[in-house]
């Protein structure tokens, strides 16, 4: 019998990457995630009708590419004096059995409100995990473009979570 429980997300193995194209190389950003997720689920998966709620936190300030000058431009773009965290909160998910849960929910950022759709999809662990494209735009920003460098403004989202 499963019933509904809290969990929170670790946030020193887990990980939100954002994967961003451009004409020289891709550009991976890779940050910490703190946050929880209220579910029923066991090793077989989510319970059969399962409303899962949770709200997911990304420190803009400690996103980072592994190169100062693409870290640096990032940071003058979104002011992380300003805009110091990407909220995203479950408002609902459709009916879900297994491993996988359908969602819809909302992202903020740059005090930009977004409802957004996807799946998660739990392993054990227990974590959860994820891959959305999202475009930029929606939270007003354009996509760096210098010389011969263009950035295309949909970005991929990976998440890997482990819940405690």
């Amino acid at each position: 019998m499963m019933k509904e429980q809290r969990w929170s997300i670790d946030a020193a193995p887990g990980s939100i990457t954002f994967v961003a194209t451009s004409s020289v190389h891709p550009i991976r950003t890779r940050g910490a995630a703190t946050g929880w997720f209220e579910a029923a689920f066991d090793d077989s998966g989510f319970a059969p009708n399962n409303t899962l709620q949770g709200r997911l936190e990304v420190p803009v300030a400690g996103l980072t590419s592994g190169n100062p000058l693409v870290d640096r431009e990032m940071k003058r773009r979104v002011d992380t004096t300003a805009h110091p965290l990407i909220v995203a909160e479950i408002e609902s998910t459709e009916e879900s059995g297994g491993n996988t849960a359908r969602i819809t929910g909302t992202i903020v950022f740059l005090d930009v409100e977004t409802l957004v759709e996807g799946e998660l999809h739990l392993l054990p662990g227990p974590r959860l995990v994820g891959t959305g494209e999202f475009d930029v735009r929606w939270w007003g920003l354009d996509p760096p473009r210098l010389l011969m460098l263009r950035v295309d403004p949909i970005v991929t989202v990976e998440i890997d979570l482990l819940l405690v």
